[in-house]
């Protein structure tokens, strides 16, 4: 179960977030994603859905974050929330928020191409490519080209009591290349 937040009262204080977004896969707060619109799944058409990134060009534009608090009573763990396709997400906008520090859990990051989480490494969105690993952030040596990444400013105890954790967490800056 992830975990992702926003360090600073000035970001939390402004935060806007697009409450009309409708999930078409299960999805945790932490995870990130684009909206698309007028997305059509199955039979339907919805007029902004949650759209995964299926590529770089995707990863590069866009990213937003499922910040949903946990709203169904019948859930009795943290770790077993999430929000289900059809359900709406509390998507917050990253591109908003360029400056702000957040922090997220280890389980929101995956390494990718032997470069390991450490201060001063960028993480950008996953892609399709990179499953089973979706909606999460990797690291990157050079996140040019993307309008929203994450660097990492601090290592932390943060998300360490959930049952994915690796011990670890992460402070890590909004930034443009």
């Amino acid at each position: 179960m992830g975990l992702f937040k926003f360090q600073n009262y000035s970001a939390i204080r402004n935060i806007q977030d697009n409450p009309r977004v409708e999930a078409v896969v299960e999805t945790v707060p932490g995870n990130i994603f684009n909206i698309g619109d007028n997305v059509v799944v199955g039979a339907r058409t919805i007029k902004e859905a949650q759209a995964l990134f299926t590529d770089a060009a995707s990863a590069q534009g866009d990213v937003w974050v499922c910040m949903n608090i946990v709203d169904k009573p019948e859930t009795r763990n943290y770790a077993d929330y999430s929000v289900l396709a059809g359900e709406y997400l509390r998507a917050v906008k990253l591109n908003n928020h360029k400056g702000e520090v957040v922090e997220l859990s280890s389980d929101l990051v995956i390494t990718d191409g032997g470069l390991a989480p450490a201060v001063g490494v960028a993480l950008v969105p996953t892609i399709n490519a990179d499953a089973p690993d979706v909606m999460i952030w990797k690291t990157v040596a050079n996140p040019a080209g993307y309008d929203v990444y994450l660097e990492i400013t601090a290592l932390t105890t943060f998300g360490l009591f959930t049952i994915d954790n690796a011990g670890v967490g992460y402070e890590a800056k909004i930034k443009s290349a």
